[in-house]
């Protein structure tokens, strides 16, 4: 399977989350990171 996190960077756009998670997916930090890297 082939994760695709564009589809879920928000936490209300998870399926299934952990109480007390923010607005902000696990895989925001993907994106994040990605930002950081091309800079």
């Amino acid at each position: 399977m082939m994760p695709h996190p564009e589809r879920v960077f928000r936490s209300v756009q998870m399926s299934w989350r952990p109480e007390g998670l923010g607005e902000d997916s696990p895989w925001m930090r993907l994106f994040r990171n990605a930002r950081v890297w091309l800079e």
